[in-house]
C-alpha cells in the first residue's frame, strides 16, 4: 500500500511542478525576454547546458565592486563559450561588495571612485563578450536615492557609448508612501530606488517581485504582485520593466506562523517524499499559487499554472519580460512542459 501511495505522491509532485514558458525570439521587441539568474554550481550548470531554448539572457551573480572601485569576480570560460555558441547573452550582476553598507556608501559618495568602477565594468565586459551589466546594490538607505540614480545615469551613458546595456535590480514597491511598508522597510531597503529616474537611464529594471515582505504564504502573493506592477507602470514604461519570478518555495509552520524553510526543487521533492502519505495538494485561485499541507506545515511553490499566470500578466501589460531567480532551483517539469 505504501509503495502505491509513494508512486501516486511522486506523480502528483511531478504534475504540480509543471511550469509553462512560451517560446519566443528575444530579438522581437513585442515578446518577453527570458532572463535567468545564475550562481555557479553543478545543478545550475546542468540546467543551463540542457535548456538553451528557454533562456535568452544568463545573469550570473559572480561580480562585486569594492570600495575603491575595483571589480572582482569572473565567469566560467566554458559558460561563456557555450552561451556564445547558442546565442545566449550574458549580463552579469555586480553587487556592492558582499552587499556591504560601507562599499555602496564609499562608491556613491565619490565620483572618482564611480568613474574607476565604470571603467572596470566596460573593460571586463569587452574582454569577455558580455551584453552588459545589471547593478544589484542592496540594501541601501533612502538618503542615497539621488546619489544612486546619478551613478546609474553616469554608468549607463558610458556603457551605451561602448555598445553595452545597463539594467538595475530594484526592490519591489507598491507606492511611495513609507507607511505602506513594514516599519523601516522604505527607509532601509525600498525607498532608495527612484523607478522613474532610473528608467530614464537604464535599459530596463528587474523588479524583484519576490520575498513579499508582508506575505505569510507564497513567496509572491498574487494581489501584491499586481499592485507592484500597477505602481511600476506609473513610474516607468512597460517596455523597461522585467518582472521577477521566484523559482523557490517557502515552508511555514501553521502553529507558530514562522517561516521554517526555503529551497528549490530538489529539497521540495525530498520533503514531499518524506510526507507523501499525509500530504494534501491544493491550488489557491486567490494567490494563483499551489500549496501542499502536511502535518502542521504548509509549503507554497511555483508550478505550471502559477507561472502561466505570471507570464500572462507580463504579456497583458506589455512588460519587457521576466527575471527568474534562479537556475538550479527550478523543477525539471519546467522544461518538459514547454
Amino acid at each position: 500500500m505504501y509503495k502505491y501511495a509513494l508512486q501516486a505522491g511522486i506523480f502528483l509532485v511531478a504534475v504540480s511542478f509543471g511550469v509553462i514558458l512560451f517560446p519566443f525570439s528575444s530579438a522581437a521587441a513585442t515578446h518577453p525576454v527570458r532572463i535567468f539568474y545564475y550562481r555557479q554550481n553543478a545543478a545550475a550548470e546542468q540546467d543551463f547546458f540542457n535548456h538553451t531554448n528557454s533562456i535568452d539572457v544568463l545573469a550570473p551573480q559572480t561580480y562585486a565592486l569594492q570600495g575603491d572601485g575595483t571589480l572582482v569576480g569572473s565567469t566560467s570560460p566554458a559558460i561563456r563559450a557555450f552561451a556564445a555558441a547558442h546565442g545566449i547573452k550574458i549580463m552579469p550582476l555586480v553587487t556592492n561588495g558582499s552587499f556591504s553598507t560601507h562599499v555602496y556608501q564609499t562608491i556613491l559618495n565619490s565620483v572618482a571612485i564611480q568613474n574607476a568602477a565604470i571603467t572596470a565594468l566596460i573593460t571586463e565586459a569587452k574582454q569577455n563578450g558580455y551584453w552588459g551589466w545589471q547593478i544589484d546594490f542592496e540594501p541601501m538607505h533612502a538618503t542615497y536615492r539621488d546619489r544612486f540614480s546619478a551613478f546609474v545615469a553616469r554608468a549607463a551613458a558610458a556603457l551605451h557609448q561602448n555598445g553595452l546595456i545597463l539594467s538595475v535590480a530594484v526592490v519591489a514597491q507598491t507606492s511611495a508612501r513609507p507607511s505602506d511598508y513594514p516599519s523601516g522597510f522604505w527607509q532601509d531597503t525600498a525607498g532608495v530606488f527612484d523607478y522613474a529616474t532610473l528608467a530614464k537611464s537604464a535599459d530596463f529594471l528587474s523588479v524583484m517581485t519576490y520575498d513579499d515582505p508582508l506575505s505569510h504564504g507564497p513567496v509572491t502573493e498574487y494581489p501584491w504582485l499586481k499592485k507592484v506592477i500597477n505602481y511600476a507602470l506609473t513610474q516607468a514604461p512597460a517596455a523597461k520593466i522585467s518582472l521577477g519570478i521566484p523559482l523557490y518555495y517557502w515552508l511555514w509552520n501553521n502553529r507558530t506562523g514562522q517561516r521554517i524553510g526555503i529551497g528549490g526543487a530538489a529539497k521540495l521533492t525530498k520533503i514531499i517524499r518524506a510526507h507523501v502519505r499525509t500530504a494534501t495538494f491544493g491550488y489557491s485561485t486567490y494567490e494563483q499559487e499551489p500549496f501542499v499541507h502536511f502535518g502542521h506545515d504548509t509549503m507554497w511553490y511555483e508550478n505550471a499554472r502559477s507561472i502561466a499566470a505570471k507570464v500572462s500578466l507580463i504579456e497583458q501589460r506589455g512588460l519587457y519580460g521576466f527575471s527568474a531567480w534562479r537556475l538550479g532551483l527550478e523543477p525539471a517539469a519546467m522544461y518538459s512542459a514547454l
